[in-house]
């Protein structure tokens, strides 16, 4: 079994490195992929920890590239997470995300929320503040009841849905990884909420940017959205991954490492997976 889509506390997932790489060895996993949002803080302690471990560890990151309609998130695997060029862009992504979160805070203060930037700090372990760390806050202080309140209610509304990080192109994220000899990955495609043809168009134009895969299994996906995925990676001559993206129990209860919701991303084929990937990797 294989996950290559996971987060921990160096962004908005709820488990260390060290604890993630744990919980992958309890499930007996042959390989768990760390893929935080926008930083590779804690790709050095899981690397680390799992060289003398019976597991393939796989460095990667999830970049937010800018899009028209829906959201595309690209993953980066097997990347050199000291690489200049994409560490350049990192840093500027967190800029873009530290004035953003300077102005989410303004706004809720004036709206009677008390809410600070070392609480963000804290529950963030001081690294990567994203809005799941202001749901976090809400839910301690009882301002809302379920954490999809805050994006309901707030963060899809003015003024605070009109203030992004620093965003980039597919073309200039998927660069960056591959600059990183990393495998660029299209995660969840169902998220670019795109009708089927002009789904496969926006993937035709990726692979000419270097994409190498789709995430066909994913947490969030129908039967019918993987076996479509899947029909789409075989055309186009691209990679399939699978993912839970598992954050833990509080941001995403009902999200199970490895087997996603209730069980339904569990596949046969996931060793023959990995070494596809691996494949790719090595004549990078």
């Amino acid at each position: 079994m294989i996950d290559l889509h996971a987060h921990t506390t160096a962004s908005d997932g709820e488990k260390t490195p060290t604890e993630l790489i744990d919980m992958a060895l309890e499930k007996n996993l042959e390989a768990i992929a760390i893929t935080d949002h926008d930083t590779v803080d804690g790709i050095k302690e899981a690397y680390e920890y799992s060289k003398d471990k019976n597991i393939i560890f796989v460095p990667g990151i999830e970049l937010e590239a800018n899009v028209e309609k829906g959201q595309m998130h690209i993953l980066g695997l097997f990347i050199d997470f000291e690489n200049p060029e994409l560490n350049e862009i990192l840093a500027k992504i967190k800029e873009g995300r530290n004035r953003r979160n300077d102005f989410f805070i303004r706004e809720f203060n004036k709206m009677g929320f008390e809410i600070t930037l070392d609480e963000l700090k804290e529950v963030s372990g001081g690294k990567i503040i994203g809005k799941p760390h202001f749901a976090k806050i809400f839910l301690r202080k009882n301002y809302i009841q379920k954490k999809e309140e805050i994006f309901d209610n707030y963060f899809n509304k003015p003024p605070l849905n009109g203030v992004g990080k620093a965003s980039y192109s597919p073309e200039v994220l998927i660069k960056a990884i591959k600059s990183a000899n990393g495998i660029a990955i299209l995660a969840h495609p169902q998220s670019l909420k795109l009708e089927d043809s002009d789904l496969v168009e926006k993937i035709k134009e990726l692979k000419t940017y270097g994409l190498d895969g789709l995430e066909c299994y994913h947490s969030n996906q129908t039967p019918e959205q993987m076996a479509r995925f899947k029909e789409i990676a075989k055309e186009l001559n691209l990679v399939i991954s699978k993912g839970s993206d598992y954050h833990g129990p509080i941001t995403k209860p009902d999200v199970e490492l490895v087997y996603g919701k209730k069980g339904n991303i569990v596949s046969n084929e996931e060793s023959e997976i990995l070494q596809k990937i691996i494949r790719i990797q090595k004549t990078l």
